[in-house]
């Protein structure tokens, strides 16, 4: 007689291997906007109707550049007045000066009173201050010449430009934004029980959403004194290396800031960890059986998971497989690719688990 089938299932293949120490360096993560060096949004200082603009949105400025021009018809005028009015001034003083010359003479010989010697000096000092009055009318009006001419403040790039010839403008109107694209920077907030004793200089690397395969380097330029009041986060600058025109202000990215020297702590792949309980596990292999454990993650990168707490380096952790593990029951090590396959002689493990949103 055949002997009778054995009721109890096969045990399920896995693939398992030793937690294992890796190098790593600590590192604080945050997203944030590529910003240009610098901007600077131009505005009329004076009146006038534009004459003139010369460049558009997207040219390559040069520091000092004539950007644009504003008609100078009544500053010109108003030049003119001033300097007559310098003139006029000026004639008075020096005639008030003669005047005080003959006045102190005709005293000393008794021609006139002390009284009128006090008068021509008087008049000398209010001829002096009508004259400093009129020259400082007269470089008001000198720099409203100048400003009528709108030039670069820096070299760069024309952003935005808001008016075209013909209009009129009043001081404070917008006229055009540039920016400095030569280097570019990012503020970045990042969580201070991570990057409170963050240094000027450290490394820091960005992924642009927009070149998904594409990493830059960058370094940090600045730290923070103190926590932004809204996010309750430590405010870092940091200046990115793009010698290649790669990127460009607008753009976001996920920054990773080097926050410490190299330490060596267990990892494991991400696929070996999965949920239960609102709390994440591994299984274990100890003696051919699987043993449920609870750990602590750390960061996760390039589909490895730091393990902070619940494992010791060289113990062995199901990898592969985990799904069809029940925990307490033995299982049985294959190769990796022989991970997947169905459990033979017997029903798959029934144990409900609900794998990590970032696992396999």
């Amino acid at each position: 007689e055949r002997a009778p089938a054995s009721s109890e299932p096969a045990a399920p293949p896995v693939h398992a291997e030793p937690a294992a120490l890796r190098s790593r360096i600590p590192v604080s993560i945050a997203t944030a906007e590529i910003l240009a060096a610098r901007e600077s949004h131009l505005r009329a200082e004076i009146s006038g109707r534009v004459v003139g603009v010369y460049v558009e949105s997207g040219d390559r400025i040069k520091d000092r550049q004539v950007l644009l021009r504003l008609d100078v018809l009544r500053t010109s005028s108003a030049v003119a007045a001033a300097r007559a009015e310098v003139a006029q001034s000026r004639a008075r003083f020096e005639q008030a000066k003669r005047e005080l010359t003959r006045t102190e003479k005709l005293v000393k010989t008794g021609g006139l009173a002390e009284q009128d010697l006090d008068d021509a000096r008087d008049e000398l000092r209010l001829a002096a201050a009508a004259l400093d009055a009129s020259r400082a009318n007269a470089n008001l009006a000198r720099r409203g010449l100048s400003e009528a001419v709108i030039r670069a403040p820096f070299s760069g790039t024309v952003v935005a430009r808001d008016v075209e010839v013909g209009e009129f403008v009043a001081p404070g109107n917008a006229l055009m934004t540039v920016a400095d694209t030569s280097v570019l920077k990012a503020r970045v907030l990042l969580d201070p029980r991570e990057a409170l004793d963050l240094e000027v200089g450290a490394n820091a690397f960005a992924q642009v959403f927009a070149r998904p395969d594409e990493v830059f380097s960058g370094r940090v330029v600045r730290v923070g004194d103190v926590i932004d009041p809204d996010t309750r986060r430590l405010p870092v600058e940091i200046e990115l290396h793009d010698t290649q025109g790669r990127l460009r202000p607008g753009l976001v990215a996920r920054f990773s800031v080097e926050t410490g020297t190299v330490e060596r702590t267990v990892m494991l792949p991400l696929r070996a960890v999965f949920e239960r309980f609102g709390r994440q596990h591994v299984y274990v292999i100890e003696d051919g059986i699987a043993h449920r454990r609870e750990v602590v993650l750390g960061p996760v990168r390039e589909g490895h998971a730091e393990i902070r707490d619940g494992l010791l380096e060289g113990e062995l952790v199901i990898t592969k497989g985990v799904t069809r593990v029940v925990d307490g029951a033995p299982v049985r090590r294959v190769p990796v690719e022989r991970a997947n396959a169905p459990a033979m002689g017997g029903a798959e493990a029934t144990e409900p688990s609900t794998p990590s949103s970032e696992g396999r």
